[in-house]
């Protein structure tokens, strides 16, 4: 039946995915480089690094681009960064869990750089994404991309937690905003 709809009709659908159907491939990742929707993760890359969750979503983005293209549907795919803010659920996602560890007091933390966007943010985009006719493809949510020690710096200034660490600078950008 879901089929029939679709080849009668001309729908938009605005797809979840994630960065991790972007960033992981053997491109490199400096201060110049710009990480956006033209990226896609390479599958073998992924097995190779024994990512499951970042190969499920990389493969589930392009079975969905297969399927849209072959039935006429208005695709977008929104791929958001570490999604941040206020749960709604029991359970926290991948992305509160990171900051919840160091909240708890975790004595380490990834060497790394990722992109956060808050939560509120994101559910207004799926929004937007929906209602503008313009838009299109692919797009990478983040609204700023901070090292790990950055994180812990603005936790311990929220809740008074030490550390004497200076935060790092990004190591890449990401783009391409949603306009009207």
């Amino acid at each position: 039946m879901f089929l029939n709809h679709v080849q009668n009709r001309r729908e938009r659908v605005v797809l979840t995915s994630s960065i991790a159907a972007i960033a992981y491939n053997e491109r490199p990742k400096t201060p110049e480089v710009v990480v956006d929707e033209t990226w896609f993760s390479d599958p073998d890359y992924c097995r190779d690094l024994k990512k499951w969750y970042v190969l499920s979503k990389t493969l589930a983005e392009e079975a969905a681009w297969k399927f849209a293209k072959e039935n006429s549907l208005d695709l977008v795919s929104l791929n958001p960064a570490m999604v941040v803010g206020p749960v709604l659920q029991a359970e926290i996602n991948t992305s509160s869990a990171a900051v919840l560890n160091l909240i708890n007091g975790s004595e380490t933390f990834p060497n790394k750089c990722y992109g956060w966007i808050n939560v509120k943010d994101f559910a207004n985009t799926h929004i937007r994404a929906y209602e503008i006719a313009s838009a299109s493809g692919r797009y990478c949510l983040v609204e700023s991309v901070a090292h790990y020690s950055e994180v812990v710096m603005i936790l311990r200034d929220l809740y008074r937690m030490c550390t004497d660490e200076k935060p790092y600078e990004p190591t890449f950008q990401e783009g391409k905003e949603l306009r009207d």
